[in-house]
């Protein structure tokens, strides 16, 4: 296909302007409804990808459409029985009492358009603030980088002979020797030079050479001696990273279905993507339980389904093991996120296992029970009970939910009935600072 342009044209100038006046209204767009926005599907299941597309709300694809029902009475640019500066193309307004009953055209319309993940997580800052976290200083390691020219010395190889630090050493030498062979044999500058060069640099032998009236035809210049010569020393450039893991605990019996795990992916996928922005290393470790508490990929967690019982108190336990084994507290920033619906056979030894956790001084330990409206498996709530039973909590009620706070162990709880809850309960765990006691 040809292309053809011309510099007198506008139109360029004009499809920019409008492209950048939609965009402006895209972004206008996900701004008001950013709530939603992250909640989508779409996002959720993106796979290693820049970018996502996501559905927008409230904007028009404007396009023509051609009618297959023209008539000739009817068609025509101009056509029709209008007059001068009458308002066209509105829908009129049924007069009060004719409604025609339920219609069967869809109620609004909306576009897909791609955005990087980087810019949703920008919106969501502007929205949010930057996230608070509660670093350990000392939870750091070091990362080579590759190699560097840290120093210089006196000693070294001819491949790293620094020149510039070499002739300024010779430069300040000869300077020196020169002015104390002119104050001793009272001759010019340029002989002084070309004596020195005779005598290798030999103070001594140059002040002889002058008065014995021995220069040769040596040309003027700087000697450079072996101790004018300075290497470059290569060492290992290192740097510190701060290691942050999340150790995600899931409840996969029967009652966690697809609703739910859809809502528990939700609240991980944004917290670990916030984590990424905020440390160098971030790993993920995924736990799934239902009587037994298991290591598994990430697919399998969130597309895994068991049934049988549920004891919470499992995935606790393996977390615990995980952090003494492979994230001791001294070299990693811990957090800890369990999602379950609040079902639990022995809710008092999850509690006890619970605290053997957050005596740990882990950095967070966030559990978010999805409770949905007419769940017919949940509503139970035992584990929830038997938490605020043991410890005492802050509460907020927000959005028609519950989020609970104990800062003293950094323990975090919020409900989640449907996807709008995603987004507070990450301001929740992430963006609210904890009070120090």
């Amino acid at each position: 296909m040809t292309i053809i342009y011309h510099d007198s044209w506008e139109m360029s100038e004009r499809g920019k302007s409008d492209a950048a006046r939609h965009q402006k209204k895209i972004d206008s767009v996900i701004r008001k409804n950013v709530q939603d926005v992250i909640g989508e599907e779409s996002i959720i299941t993106q796979k290693d990808g820049k970018t996502v597309k996501i559905p927008v709300k409230g904007l028009r694809d404007y396009r023509f459409i051609y009618d297959p029902n023209d008539d000739e009475e009817k068609s025509g640019v101009g056509q029709g029985d209008f007059e001068d500066g009458q308002i066209i193309g509105q829908e009129r307004k049924s007069k009060e009492g004719e409604g025609s009953g339920a219609g069967n055209e869809p109620g609004g319309e909306s576009m897909e358009t791609e955005v990087p993940i980087d810019y949703l997580i920008e919106i969501m800052f502007d929205d949010l603030g930057l996230p608070y976290m509660d670093e350990k200083t000392k939870a750091k390691n070091l990362v080579p980088k590759g190699w560097k020219f840290e120093s210089i010395t006196k000693k070294g190889i001819l491949p790293r002979l620094h020149k510039k630090k070499t002739m300024i050493e010779a430069i300040k030498r000869s300077v020196m020797f020169q002015s104390e062979i002119i104050e001793s044999t009272g001759c010019s500058e340029e002989d002084a030079q070309k004596a020195l060069i005779q005598a290798d640099g030999d103070i001594n032998d140059a002040i002889n050479i002058i008065d014995e009236g021995r220069l040769s035809g040596e040309e003027a210049g700087i000697f450079i001696d072996d101790n004018d010569l300075r290497f470059k020393q290569i060492e290992q450039d290192v740097e510190y990273h701060s290691n942050a893991v999340v150790l995600a605990m899931m409840d996969t019996s029967g009652s966690m279905d697809t609703r739910k795990k859809y809502l528990a992916r939700s609240m991980l996928f944004w917290m670990v993507e916030f984590l990424k922005k905020t440390y160098d290393n971030v790993e993920i470790r995924f736990i799934q339980h239902t009587t037994e508490a298991h290591i598994v990929n990430e697919d399998d967690f969130f597309k895994k389904s068991d049934m049988g019982g549920t004891l919470c108190h499992t995935a606790f336990d393996k977390a615990n093991y995980l952090i003494d084994t492979e994230y001791p507290i001294e070299e990693w920033n811990v957090y800890c996120m369990y999602l379950s619906d609040g079902d639990d056979f022995d809710p008092n030894k999850t509690v006890r296992s619970i605290k053997t956790m957050l005596d740990k001084k882990i950095n967070m330990l966030g559990y978010t029970e999805i409770s949905l409206e007419g769940d017919p498996w949940g509503g139970d709530h035992a584990l929830l009970r038997a938490i605020t039973e043991k410890w005492s909590f802050t509460k907020k009620k927000e959005l028609g939910t519950l989020f609970l706070r104990n800062d003293e162990n950094h323990f975090l709880i919020s409900m989640i009935k449907n996807k709008k809850h995603v987004y507070p309960s990450l301001r929740h765990f992430l963006f609210e600072p904890v009070q120090k006691q």
